[in-house]
């Protein structure tokens, strides 16, 4: 038997045989003191953080060198109360809709139910449906710890995820490190204590009394609509025959003059029409002319004379009648101002008929708005109400105007919205520039006075009517 050296011990085999069996190192002074050293050196770059999406980071990756963690999640309470996951280890940014930061996200608040996640717990995965991630999840050890300094509330926590179980000895640097980040995050948002006011009886009374009274004050009722600058009276050019569009001389918002050609129609058939019938009273002419001679011979003659009058007076007619046919082919401005329509290419090669409205013809100068004031919007309006208009190329100098006319029944808008069409006079201003016509914007209308609670509460009072039948 040889004997043993000081780091081995001797075990005996089945069969007699003795075996030198290692024993495991004790651990050395210098690596409790680097990892110390670590500890400690993790909690001051966690207060020297500039801002929490370093402090974040810091956390979901340097506590998994201290911890033995193979993933961690760093969660904060967000706007709608619950948890939200802000870091993972090893990922530079969160995806919000990414089916694992849902699970946590669920799995956490499913336990932060009866105030559970205010001390540290186990999240259990057994109890997740089949077919989940949780399935899928490799590491099924899960551990919660609170982001609590002192007692304070519970503003945030981490989870722990590994293979192997947690014990409380591995828990108890990672206890430690939590504790400094809450109060590093803490120190982050600024958040204090909040002040807690207690109202007597007689406060509450008097704050009942002057909100009921400041709910009966008299305001004006409002409501919003679009709004759009129009000409006010403006000249229809209409088709004055039935025809083709052949072409359109001037182009959109072109300034005209009285008597300027604006659209011409095709003429080819009418041309074709005056010319037939200017030949038919040529030859009406020669018979006329025909019987004349005839009737110093021939007493019949005269006669024929009445007969070839009349045939001559038919045939000026009918050639006058296709001479202004063809002039109405020609459409020309009957006044100064500009050309009003949307497209040329709309309008060229269309057929239209007697009367149909082909562009307008308006006076830059004189003004209106249209307002498509939507049926839930309505508000009763008097001729006189005021309006003011916000309009979207200059929203920070409204326009001041008033009610000129107001529908009485509601139709449906430019975007299928049934509304009442109302128009205002726009308001000049000394030394302020006329808007340009066709900006569009939103009008303010205000019509009758009436309490305060009906203005601020009218839409939930017509739907409980409406719901109601009252």
């Amino acid at each position: 038997m040889t004997a043993a050296k000081p780091n081995q011990t001797m075990t005996i085999n089945a069969g007699t045989q003795v075996q030198a069996v290692t024993a495991a190192p004790k651990p050395k002074v210098a690596d409790g003191q680097a990892a110390l050293l670590a500890l400690l050196k993790v909690e001051a770059d966690a207060r020297d953080a500039s801002n929490e999406r370093d402090l974040v980071f810091l956390i979901a990756n340097e506590t998994r060198k201290l911890t033995r963690a193979r993933q961690i999640f760093v969660l904060r309470t967000g706007l709608r109360g619950g948890f939200e996951v802000r870091g993972i280890s090893s990922l530079p940014a969160v995806d919000r809709n990414a089916p694992l930061v849902i699970f946590i996200e669920q799995l956490v608040a499913r336990h932060g139910k009866n105030k559970a996640l205010e001390a540290p717990c186990v999240l259990d995965l057994a109890a997740e449906p089949d077919g989940s991630v949780a399935e899928a999840y490799p590491f099924r050890s899960l551990v919660w710890l609170p982001l609590k300094h002192g007692g304070n509330v519970t503003q945030g926590g981490i989870v722990l995820a590994r293979e192997e179980p947690w014990a409380e000895q591995d828990l108890v640097i990672a206890k430690r490190l939590t504790s400094a980040y809450a109060h590093a995050w803490r120190a982050l948002t600024g958040g204090r204590r909040k002040r807690t006011w207690s109202l007597s009886r007689w406060h509450a009374a008097a704050a009942a009394v002057v909100i009921e009274a400041l709910l009966f004050i008299n305001v004006p009722l409002t409501a919003l609509a679009p709004a759009e600058i129009i000409a006010r009276d403006p000249f229809v050019v209409a088709a004055q025959i039935d025809g083709v569009i052949e072409m359109i001389t001037v182009e959109p918002n072109q300034a005209v003059k009285s008597g300027d050609l604006l659209v011409k129609l095709a003429d080819t058939t009418l041309k074709n029409r005056f010319e037939v019938a200017a030949r038919e009273v040529q030859v009406a002419e020669a018979r006329l002319k025909q019987s004349n001679q005839v009737a110093f011979t021939d007493p019949r003659g005269m006669h024929e004379i009445g007969i070839a009058r009349a045939e001559l007076a038919l045939k000026i007619a009918e050639r006058d009648f296709a001479r202004d046919l063809l002039a109405k082919s020609e459409i020309r401005a009957q006044r100064d101002g500009i050309a009003i329509y949307s497209d040329k290419r709309d309008l060229v090669g269309r057929p239209v008929a007697v009367g149909e409205r082909i562009l307008e013809i308006a006076d830059q100068a004189s003004l209106e708005v249209k307002i498509d004031l939507a049926v839930s919007d309505a508000i009763a309006l008097t001729p006189g109400a005021r309006v003011k208009v916000f309009l979207d190329s200059d929203p920070l100098t409204p326009w001041t105007a008033s009610v000129k006319r107001a529908d009485y029944k509601a139709k449906a808008g430019d975007n299928d919205v049934v509304s009442f069409r109302v128009v205002a006079t726009l308001n000049p201003e000394d030394g302020r520039a006329l808007p340009r016509l066709g900006v569009r914007g939103t009008a303010q209308v205000a019509g009758d006075n009436v309490p305060l609670a009906l203005y601020l509460f009218r839409r939930p009072i017509t739907f409980i009517r409406q719901w109601s039948g009252l």
